[in-house]
This record gives C-alpha cells, sequence and structure tokens, in this order.
C-alpha cells in the first residue's frame, strides 16, 4: 500500500495521477496507548504500547492530501514491530457497484480497473459497454445504441441530462474501438467513468 522511504517522504499510489509517487509529508501525530492499561502505572520502561503514527504527505505531482496511519507494537527500548499502514484518506481504490445490474456492474468494474493501470482506452470502451448493459436491463434492446437511448429518454428512464452525457460516451467509445489515429488521455477516461457513474 505505502512505504515510507525517509523519515520526510512515503512512496505511495495517487489516485488522481494514477501512477506510483512520492508524498513529501507535511505533518505527524503519534498516539500511544498500553496494550494493558494497568500496566502503563507500573513501570512505564516495561509497558507494551500500539503505536499509531499518524502522516498528513502531499502528492509530489499534484498535491492532493493523503492521511496515512502506521502501526506498531512498541516495548519502549526493546521492541518496535510494524503492524501495518494504511492509507486513511483518500479512500481505497475497491470499486463500488450498488444498485447497479451485474451486467452493467462488470463492465463498470473493468473499466475501473483498467483506468487503474493506465490503460485508457480499454477504459472508455467498457464505459460505452456499461451504457450498453444499461439500455438491456431497462428494456430498450431493438436499434444501435444510439436509438436506444433515445428510447430510454422517451420512456422516461432517463432525462435530457443523461441521454446527453450518455451519447458522448457512446461517442467516444465509438472513437476508441475504430479510429486508429485517436489517442485517449486519461482526463478521456476519467470523465467516461464519471458518465458511467451519474
Amino acid at each position: 500500500m505505502t512505504e515510507e522511504i525517509e523519515t520526510n517522504t512515503l512512496d505511495i499510489f495517487c489516485n488522481q495521477c494514477n501512477l506510483r509517487t512520492i508524498a513529501r509529508v507535511v505533518a505527524t501525530h503519534i498516539k500511544t496507548t498500553p496494550v494493558n492499561p494497568n500496566e502503563a502505572f507500573t513501570d512505564p520502561a516495561d509497558t507494551p504500547y500500539y503505536v499509531s503514527e499518524y502522516a498528513i504527505a502531499l502528492c509530489s505531482k499534484c498535491e492532493t492530501v493523503f492521511l496515512v496511519e502506521s502501526k506498531f507494537y512498541e516495548i519502549p527500548g526493546e521492541v518496535c514491530a510494524p503492524q501495518g499502514v494504511s492509507v486513511l484518506y483518500p479512500s481505497d481504490r475497491n470499486v463500488s457497484t450498488g444498485g447497479m445490474p451485474e451486467t452493467a456492474s462488470r463492465a463498470y468494474v473493468s473499466a475501473t480497473r483498467s483506468y487503474q493501470v493506465g490503460l485508457y482506452e480499454p477504459c472508455v470502451i467498457m464505459c460505452r459497454k456499461c451504457i450498453e448493459a444499461l439500455c438491456q436491463e431497462l428494456g430498450a434492446k431493438k436499434g444501435n445504441l444510439k436509438e436506444r437511448l433515445g428510447t430510454l429518454q422517451k420512456s422516461g428512464h432517463i432525462d435530457q441530462k443523461l441521454l446527453t452525457w450518455a451519447d458522448e460516451l457512446r461517442l467516444i467509445g465509438n472513437d476508441a474501438a475504430h479510429d486508429l489515429d485517436l489517442v485517449i488521455e486519461q482526463v478521456d477516461a476519467l470523465n467516461a467513468l464519471a458518465a458511467c457513474r451519474t
């Protein structure tokens, strides 16, 4: 997940840049909790503690903010055993598809995973497939995708704004699949994912 390089930087994956980067630590806070609170009042040097170190860090490329927690088990002067590192903010990269039909969910997860590894063209194509799946699920099964989107709008399943977004996604998906000279950029893929979530 993250790996500490120096005391003032973290090696971390930035969702905004969509790559692994170095984040500069700008603030830290350490919280210690005795493993057994009753032992804390005996000899503090022999008392085992759970230690949580929180770091606020900024991506060196886009300045996205991260809140990272590093956990340790520690007996002062004797043992300091790492217990794991987790990014508390921004949220992890798990894909939420709650409420989506299974066919659309599969396409959306594939699109998101393509985006996460920098495959922007397949991401856009899978976003278009997600729109195709939604048309199928909502009963618009006849005609090409443009006609099926029009059917959904006429039946009241989508409004004019959603029709416009879906049609733009249809067009960029077509271009990604058929235009050999077209280069799909990260922003195109990100916009396509956003349109699918709408």
